[in-house]
């Protein structure tokens, strides 16, 4: 199975980058074990076209063996960025640094600095050591000096609004400065953390793609007016009494950077000391003593949020609540879909987010709507949502993955509008909240927040249906205090924002995770039209030894059916309380998908120890699956004396195996007794009439352990009610009941029932919908509600053209990202075996080891 994996390449200086700032961001899509050397000189055009393969590749500031550096494993991963001929920076320092300051919060944080002694000048200026884009920090604020015995001390440089040390002002003088003490210069609050950090620069200044536009800190060139005397009182937090502070070790921005860029044990850590899920935290109150207070919304709660404020303050706001999100919620229970037209340059990094691939089987590469074509694409696929029961998570506390929708922007026409209204307020109730941003003036004494408020309604409607709105106030709007539905405005915070280029940073070190378990790295999420179940199988190679290696390593009944957005996709029928019910209309390949479950089954355990039954009510689909050694009956519906002796066998069976058990529950190899299996139907006639039933049902018993039996019934509709003049119409009924027996008492016995129609009896526990559109998709459907579509696979077509990829390398254009993906057309060589049939003559040579083994020496 091929696998994508995006990356950014710099090129050689004076080169021709067609990215946004000085990389090109690509997509390489090529086989399992492709090395960087097959693809570099197509990386070295994409960067910089005719510049030639490079004689140097770096990434991470390390330089690579591109024939010994696979595509899709560290550090060729997802969001990696190479340089090509030369480092992209400088080299760094690999002596651990003595400390780390931290900016935990205020209108620029989260950037972590790494100090390794001297003195470090922080302030607003773009040649200060820690630079802060805060319009209460001086140009040259303070100074913290780090001596080579690990002291530290602070002197405020004469800044307007001054410095303070856990509340108390600093002066001119150095300061003993105690690591892990909160100070704080103008709006921001930063702590110094001593102890051994990473070996290479981590800070929010320094982004992986510094471009023209940007200083040489790294940080875009705005420059923000020193706050005059006569406005400081107005625009800071309101010391106003503030109740007991919400439970919960809460994160601060430099803290979730070093969370995400690190891989730290608090990764998606959904609930830590007690704090609730989906629960963000918007800015931070001062005390006189002790740590920040912080401001939160819990989206369970408030169903929606809406933040108002102006441009770059608004939108650092909100990248801070989705930093939260992305980094304490796994993809699993938190799916991110931007709704954002026209603003792809403010919203793109979203896309190195593993929450935003479209794990639903939504018909686009990643869930972002930058046109007004994909906002309707979006909303349609988020309204129909509405109408199905949401999935419930353990103890139907509430839906298992929630959705949070960021819309920024007019969505289109009165349709997307009415669709936005829907969401707004039945979206909760099913797992859906909206982030809903609307651009307008902070609230200041000129313009109160009730002003500010209806100017946010009149902006974005959908503000008006959210549970608790952020207004932003202040002259520089780093202000920010939340409405909630009474309308009573709550304390005066200062409102915690990160930068652009912190976004970048922290999306792309959480682009390589969220791969679930077994899943192939780089897998890709978009679902292909057709899917070949020997590569979901990993079975490149159909040999006796391979199989042989896969029975040996056998736990359970694992069962692949297909490939989803990020890797195989498998079940376990042993597991199913009832049958597995496989549903679908006519043409939607429900037959397929019956041969394919059967040969998973046949390449995941020995004929020794599983046997399969396979049953067909009118046509003779599954004839394929006959040639695996471990069917031991492929019985249809044209033979009434074979369909009784079927029935009865069966019957039979479950009777002896209940005899054999006693109240004990199947176990794998724990119960031996004689093995009796079904006989195979004999062919027809030359005539076409039934042939002769003279053979005995039953084989003779074999002593050993008890093998698992899985019955694969297919057109069972047709046995249930069988046409006029079918010729199997009188036995219709005793193979029915004999299915019956098998979905009502078979799965304690060892015994399973894959089935198209449930017989009757405990219904199916397991259940798969194909939908038809493109045949082969399909739904996985269990008790506590719809999982990810899946493609199923496909095992009677001939060899593929495409089993032998070439690697591609593609642009990424981030504005078409929400665009259906480009499919390419699955042909067939048009001889060669079927992949059934290889897989078959290969497990009747590795049931047989003796003779394997022979055949392997000549």
């Amino acid at each position: 199975m091929p696998i994508q994996t995006r990356l950014t390449v710099l090129g050689p200086l004076g080169g021709h980058p067609t990215g946004s700032g000085s990389g090109t961001d690509v997509a390489v899509t090529a086989p399992e074990g492709t090395s960087l050397a097959d693809v570099l000189g197509a990386l070295a055009t994409a960067a910089a076209p005719g510049s030639g393969v490079p004689g140097a590749v770096y990434c991470e500031g390390r330089r690579l063996d591109p024939r010994s550096t696979p595509l899709g494993h560290p550090p060729l991963v997802d969001g990696a960025v190479i340089s090509l001929h030369r480092p992209a920076d400088a080299p760094s320092r690999v002596t651990p640094p003595a400390a780390r300051l931290m900016v935990v919060s205020g209108p620029d944080a989260g950037g972590v600095h790494l100090l390794h002694g001297g003195e470090i000048r922080v302030g607003r200026s773009a040649g200060a050591d820690v630079p802060l884009d805060d319009p209460d920090v001086s140009r040259l604020h303070c100074v913290v000096n780090l001596a080579p015995d690990g002291s530290l001390t602070v002197a405020d440089l004469g800044s307007t609004n001054g410095t303070t040390l856990d509340g108390v002002p600093v002066t001119a003088d150095p300061v003993p400065l105690r690591p892990g003490a909160l100070l704080r210069v103008g709006e921001s609050a930063l702590r110094i953390v001593t102890g051994d950090g990473p070996p290479e620069p981590v800070t929010d200044h320094a982004p992986a793609l510094p471009g023209p536009e940007q200083t040489a800190a790294g940080r875009p060139a705005r420059r923000w007016g020193r706050r005059r005397a006569g406005a400081t009182a107005s625009a800071r937090p309101e010391r106003t009494p503030l109740p007991e502070p919400p439970p919960g070790d809460w994160p601060d921005p430099a803290g979730v950077l070093l969370t995400a860029v690190e891989s730290g044990p608090r990764l998606w850590e959904n609930d830590p000391s007690g704090r609730p899920p989906f629960t963000v935290q918007v800015g931070t109150v001062p005390r006189a003593a002790g740590p920040l207070y912080p401001i939160t919304v819990d989206l369970t709660a408030a169903g929606s949020l809406g933040l108002a404020g102006p441009g770059e303050r608004l939108t650092g706001l909100a990248r801070w609540v989705l930093a939260q999100l992305a980094v304490l919620h796994p993809p699993a229970v938190l799916e991110i879909v931007a709704v954002t037209p026209g603003l792809a340059r403010e919203w793109s990094w979203l896309g190195w987010l593993p929450h935003l691939r479209p794990l639903r089987g939504q018909d686009c590469r990643l869930l972002l709507a930058f046109d007004r074509r994909q906002a309707a694409a979006r909303l349609r696929e988020l309204t129909e949502r509405l109408a199905a029961p949401p999935e419930r998570a353990p103890g139907g506390a509430g839906p298992s993955r929630r959705t949070v929708v960021l819309l920024d922007g007019d969505p289109g026409g009165s349709e997307q509008h009415e669709a936005v209204a829907r969401l707004a307020a039945h979206g909760p109730q099913a797992g859906v909240h909206l982030l809903c941003l609307a651009r307008t003036p902070p609230a200041t004494p000129a313009s109160p927040l009730a002003d500010t408020l209806a100017a946010a309604r009149r902006e974005t409607p959908a503000v008006a249906a959210c549970g608790t709105v952020g207004l932003l106030s202040g002259a520089m709007a780093t202000t920010v205090r939340l409405v909630g539905p009474d309308g009573e405005p709550g304390a005066a915070a200062t409102a915690d924002a990160v930068s652009p280029a912190w976004a970048e940073r922290f999306a792309r070190s959480l682009a390589p995770h969220g791969q679930p378990a077994g899943a192939a790295p780089g897998a890709p999420s978009v679902l292909p039209d057709s899917c070949r179940l020997l590569d979901a199988l990993s079975l490149s190679r159909v040999t006796p030894v391979a199989l042989r290696e896969r029975w040996a390593r056998r736990s359970g009944l694992p069962l692949v059916l297909g490939t989803g957005p990020q890797g195989p996709v498998t079940v376990d029928p042993a597991r199913s309380p009832g049958p597995v019910l496989v549903e679908g209309p006519p043409g939607s390949g429900r037959t397929e998908l019956l041969c394919s479950m059967a040969v998973s089954l046949a390449a995941a355990a020995s004929p020794a120890d599983l046997a399969l039954l396979l049953v067909e009510g009118s046509k003779d689909g599954l004839r394929p699956g006959a040639e695996l050694p471990h069917t031991a009956c492929h019985l249809d519906a044209r033979d009434p004396v074979r369909m009784r002796a079927f029935a009865q066998s069966l019957r039979a069976e479950l009777k002896r195996r209940a005899a054999v058990l006693g109240d004990r529950e199947f176990t794998e190899h724990a119960v031996s007794g004689g093995v009796r299996r079904v006989v195979a139907p004999r062919p027809a006639g030359r005539s076409g009439e039934p042939p002769e039933s003279t053979e005995p049902p039953m084989r003779t018993p074999v002593c050993g352990p008890l093998p698992r039996l899985v019955v694969l019934a297919d057109d069972v509709e047709a046995l249930l009610d069988p046409p006029l003049g079918a010729p199997g119409r009188q036995a219709a009924g005793s193979v029915i009941r004999a299915l019956r027996a098998v979905a009502e008492e078979g799965n304690r016995l060892g015994v399973h029932l894959i089935t198209t129609a449930e017989p009757g009896g405990r219904p199916a526990g397991l259940r798969i919908r194909l939908t038809g559109r493109p045949p082969g998709r399909a739904e996985l459907l269990g008790k506590d509600g719809s999982l990810p579509v899946f493609q199923a696979g496909r095992v009677t077509g001939r060899i593929p053209r495409t089993a032998t990829l070439r690697p591609t390398v593609v642009p990424l254009d981030w504005t078409r990202a929400g665009d259906p993906p480009a499919r390419r057309p699955v042909r067939e060589l048009g001889n060669g075996p079927t992949d059934v049939a290889l897989l078959a003559s290969a497990a009747t040579r590795a049931a047989q080891p003796d003779q394997a083994t022979a055949a392997s020496l000549v």
